[in-house]
């Protein structure tokens, strides 16, 4: 659930590994902890959703209110 809201603070923007790991309680430095978590979200919310940007991070394939 922390990422979800991690990535819908920004709709259809790209957030960093980095700052997902940062908001998951409890992750430290784990970054495999992020990879489970999404794969986890990804599950749940069906697929395309999440989307995995290369080499930047990950972003919520929705458009924001207003474009």
């Amino acid at each position: 659930m922390t990422l979800l809201r991690e990535l819908a603070r920004r709709p259809g923007r790209v957030v960093s590994r980095e700052d997902l790991l940062r908001a998951l309680p409890g992750a430290g430095t784990d970054e495999h902890a992020v990879e489970t978590a999404l794969s986890g979200l990804r599950s749940g919310l069906g697929v395309g959703l999440v989307r995995t940007v290369a080499e930047r991070g990950y972003r919520l394939a929705v458009e924001p209110a207003g474009r």
